[in-house]
């Protein structure tokens, strides 16, 4: 399985997990955030295994 970038739209507790339910193209996935506790909707994540394991910065944000 490769990698994947998507945009949190949504972030919820699930039992004593804390979730994000990320748009990747067309589709959505809800993933957990164990690595990503600070994380924020609009934060664009990696994806690896069905969970964030980093924020990935945009760089035309980043250039401005």
């Amino acid at each position: 399985m490769s990698p994947l970038t998507g945009e949190i739209v949504e972030i919820y507790a699930d039992t004593w997990t804390l979730m994000a339910k990320v748009r990747v193209g067309g589709a959505f996935m809800h993933v957990p955030l164990h690595f990503l506790p600070n994380a924020k909707a609009g934060d664009r994540v990696l994806i690896e295994g069905g969970v964030a394991i980093a924020i990935v910065e945009d760089k035309s944000k980043k250039e401005s």
